[in-house]
C-alpha cells in the first residue's frame, strides 16, 4: 500500500479506520474503544479528513511503538485500566461486523481468550528455496488468523510481559503470545468476510462487498 497509514485511507469515501470503530461502537459488550495511532497520523487525519478518531467514536487516543505489538501493547495497558477483557483489532480489516465481534467476545469470556480465524479451504504446497513444491502440507485443524483477539486482561498482560522479542523475535499476533504462556485461544470463525487489506486489489474488492451490504434485501 506504499507504505501510509492503512487506517487513514479512502474506502467508498470514509477513511479505513471509521469502518472498524463503528462496528465496536455497535457493539453492546463493548465498554470502550481505544485507537492506537501516534501524533503525526492524528495530525493527518484532521488535515485530510476534517475529524479525529475521537469523532469517529472512540473514547481516547494513545501512541503506538516502533513494531505493531508494542503498539498493540500499548493499548492494551490503555484498555485495562478498569476492564477486565481486552480485545486488539486491526483496522485493515474493516469489514469485521458487529455479530462476529460478539461472539468473540462470548467465546473468550468462556474460555479466558479468543480470537477470530477462517478454516483454511486451499490446498497447502511447502516449497524450497526456488519456490519448486516439495510437499503438500495438511491442512486438515489449519486456520487463517484473523482479529479481533482477545483474553482476560490479566492473561493478555501476562502475555506481554513475558515475551521477550530479543529471544523469540517479533510476535506476528497476540494469539502467538498467549501461546507463548500456555494459552489456547478458541478459534470463532466469522460469518462476514474480514480480510486484511494488503494490496490495492483488496480495496476494490472491499469497496464492492460494502456497496452489497447497502443494498437493501
Amino acid at each position: 500500500m506504499g507504505g501510509t497509514n492503512k487506517a487513514l485511507m479512502r474506502l467508498n469515501g470514509q477513511p479505513l479506520l471509521a469502518y472498524s470503530i463503528s462496528a465496536f461502537r455497535d457493539c453492546n459488550s463493548i465498554g470502550r474503544i481505544v485507537v492506537v495511532m501516534n501524533d503525526y497520523d492524528v495530525k493527518r487525519m484532521q488535515t485530510e479528513w476534517s475529524t479525529s478518531p475521537i469523532e469517529l467514536g472512540a473514547d481516547s487516543v494513545v501512541s503506538g511503538g516502533k513494531e505493531r505489538w508494542v503498539s498493540s501493547r500499548n493499548g492494551v495497558e490503555a484498555v485495562c485500566n478498569g476492564h477486565d477483557f481486552v480485545l486488539v483489532h486491526d483496522a485493515a480489516r474493516p469489514l469485521i461486523g458487529s455479530e462476529d465481534i460478539e461472539n468473540v467476545i462470548v467465546s473468550m469470556r468462556e474460555h479466558g481468550s479468543a480470537l477470530a480465524a477462517e478454516p483454511l479451504s486451499d490446498t497447502l504446497k511447502k516449497c524450497c528455496g526456488d519456490t519448486r513444491v516439495t510437499s503438500t502440507v495438511d491442512r486438515d485443524h489449519m486456520w487463517r488468523a484473523q482479529t479481533p483477539q482477545g483474553a482476560s486482561c490479566d492473561i493478555m498482560q501476562q502475555a506481554f510481559l513475558n515475551w521477550d522479542a530479543s529471544k523469540l523475535g517479533l510476535p506476528t499476533d497476540e494469539s502467538m503470545m498467549l501461546e507463548n504462556i500456555g494459552e489456547h485461544p478458541q478459534l470463532v470463525a466469522c460469518g462476514n468476510p474480514n480480510f486484511k487489506l494488503t494490496t490495492p486489489r483488496d480495496l476494490h474488492v472491499a469497496e464492492a462487498l460494502l456497496r452489497c451490504r447497502a443494498i437493501p434485501q
